[in-house]
């Protein structure tokens, strides 16, 4: 009798022993697979930080720079340029920041000190996008590929509206525009990887006054 208790004790360790190492397994399994779906919502899966310089020409000559940090979680562009219009001269100066991994983008008119906030409702089907399969979520189809600023970018090409965009990592590095039948030309000269943001690179100055646009009433809502 005292055989068997102990062959019975035995089995029930066993099997407890079992069970435990089972449940270690599926934890990890679920952290594992926590982890891949957090790089997945990535906006720019391949590019953790980045500062990127471009010249502006055509109907607007100036200049732009973007700041991307925390893989595309956030990004400030901005833009100074001139517009000709009828023969007269408008300086524009514009700060656009992307907030929450897309979600949010505030235009910033940085000369008027105003500033529109708008809910992105496209910007969990652009997360995680590359270069290889961006054209897809916008409407155009790869033509090849191209160096621009030292990077290998595929070329992606929409018909009507015209536009062409070289695409490296997710980045638009190249644009070219039709523009009430006169183009716009953005062409990167200079692209710094993984390197720090100042922090007031996403801030937006205090004395500016933001309104919120309801997508609702653009839809008639």
């Amino acid at each position: 009798m005292k055989r068997m208790d102990f062959r019975l004790i035995t089995l029930l360790m066993i099997i407890t022993m079992t069970i435990s190492c089972t449940t270690i397994e599926t934890v990890t399994d679920i952290k594992t697979a926590t982890k891949t779906v957090a790089e997945a919502s990535r906006r720019y899966p391949e590019l953790k930080s980045a500062i990127i310089r471009y010249n502006v020409s055509g109907m607007d000559t100036g200049t732009e720079v973007v700041y991307i940090d925390d893989w595309g979680r956030r990004e400030a562009i901005y833009r100074k340029v001139t517009t000709m219009m009828m023969g007269i001269k408008l300086e524009r100066n514009y700060m656009t920041l992307i907030t929450e991994n897309g979600k949010w983008i505030y235009n910033v008119d940085l000369n008027a000190r105003t500033a529109i906030k708008m809910n992105n409702a496209r910007y969990k089907a652009l997360a995680g996008n590359s270069s290889t399969n961006m054209g897809e979520v916008i409407g155009a189809r790869k033509i090849g590929t191209e160096e621009v600023a030292g990077m290998v970018c595929d070329v992606w090409k929409k018909s009507y509206p015209y536009s062409m965009a070289w695409i490296w990592k997710g980045i638009v590095l190249k644009k070219d525009k039709d523009i009430a039948a006169t183009g716009v030309l953005t062409v990167a000269t200079e692209v710094q990887e993984n390197i720090s943001i100042p922090e007031d690179k996403f801030t937006i100055p205090p004395d500016i006054k933001i309104k919120v646009l309801d997508a609702r009433t653009l839809m008639g809502g």
